[in-house]
């Protein structure tokens, strides 16, 4: 893939954003007396309040006399501590990053069965459309995973036979799609950015509908397709 060539000198390029300089400077101190956040932060750095969920929460620090004083982080998933999700995976060896998805999406741990079905699920999602890995992620490499990960959603709009449709069921498939093909557009964007600038043999394997997530990822990023169940499990809290 040839890299494109911007026709603009650097000569140019200097010389319009010193002009570009020239008015378009903000005195910093009208953040303060119009009382303008920048982006999703106050002035001293802690977050705005955007709207109203108990998905998550994350602490990370206290107010003591009106001075933020940093603590141990915690992050909070639907009302239940992500260390004791950790620690309950660990100890009892299970894969997590299923039932996480669930807590998340639904609201509640799932039972046994709503475990099960939700894997199966996911795992009969992973596909990608027809001629995506080639067109998409083939022939446009990317040095930045998570960049290729971002475009990758977005084309996923031009192959949706529904992409438009905010309906409850609609935006729930299209989520639940997207947690499996995630995963998958990754490996793939791994393997070719392993290609093009490393110069390293590139591999696609089947994708296995017996394997959760985390095999899943092991299964596409190993030349081999060699891992261990103890790899599988520690992969989501590496």
């Amino acid at each position: 893939m040839s890299t494109y060539i911007s026709p603009i000198s650097n000569d140019d390029l200097t010389s319009l954003c010193n002009e570009l300089g020239k008015n378009n400077a903000i005195n910093v101190s009208d953040f303060e007396r119009y009382n303008v956040k920048r982006g999703l932060r106050n002035a001293d750095g802690t977050g705005v309040m955007a709207g109203l969920t108990r998905i998550c929460s994350v602490e990370g620090y206290y107010i003591s006399d009106g001075e933020r004083v940093p603590k141990e982080g915690k992050l909070i998933y639907r009302g239940i501590d992500m260390l004791d999700i950790v620690k309950g995976c660990q100890s009892e060896n299970r894969f997590g990053f299923e039932e996480v998805a669930w807590l998340l999406l639904f609201g509640s741990m799932p039972n046994k069965k709503q475990l099960d079905d939700f894997t199966a699920l996911l795992a009969q999602c992973r596909e990608l459309p027809e001629d995506f890995i080639e067109d998409m992620i083939m022939k446009a490499p990317s040095p930045d995973i998570m960049n290729k990960l971002a475009r990758s959603v977005m084309a996923l709009y031009s192959y949706d036979k529904n992409p438009d449709d905010t309906s409850l069921e609609n935006v729930l498939r299209q989520s639940i799609q997207l947690l499996a093909q995630l995963p998958t557009i990754m490996t793939y964007a791994y393997q070719v950015k392993r290609r093009h600038y490393y110069h390293k043999s590139m591999y696609l394997h089947p994708i296995k509908l017996q394997h959760c997530t985390a095999e899943t990822v092991l299964n596409s990023i190993r030349s081999d397709r060699q891992f261990t169940l103890d790899e599988a499990r520690d992969w989501i809290f590496a």
